[in-house]
């Protein structure tokens, strides 16, 4: 029993340190949402806003980024030491899902640094 409740507080501490860059306020049925959406969004906002009708828990397709984003091509890139394109990548043009790097509910990962060096300080 001893184990388990050690394990249970191992993963609320991770959990919390986790959604530590969210605001306590910016939650949307107690899902994290990151600051600029939730200010956005307001008050009215809701899961369907990025989700549609499908499950909550499942990530959104690029359409309903598009909806507010635009396209990749429409999306300006900030110059970076590395001339590095993310929304124009060598490797995949512009036919990833904006899910690949972007992430509303936990911090967001460039792809591209799996592989290269590069720094995107403007990711979001």
């Amino acid at each position: 029993m001893m184990k388990y409740i050690y394990k249970l507080g191992l993963v609320s501490a991770l959990l919390m340190t986790c959604l530590s860059a969210y605001s306590a306020e910016n939650t949307l049925s107690g899902v994290p949402i990151k600051e600029h959406h939730f200010k956005l969004m307001g008050k009215s906002g809701s899961c369907k806003t990025c989700h549609g009708t499908g499950v909550p828990n499942e990530r959104p397709d690029s359409s309903f980024c598009i909806r507010c984003h635009g396209t990749m091509d429409e999306i300006p890139t900030k110059e970076n030491k590395y001339d590095k394109l993310p929304h124009d990548s060598a490797h995949y043009r512009n036919t990833l899902e904006c899910t690949a790097c972007h992430s509303e509910h936990k911090p967001s990962h460039a792809i591209c640094s799996d592989c290269h060096i590069v720094e995107f300080p403007n990711l979001k």
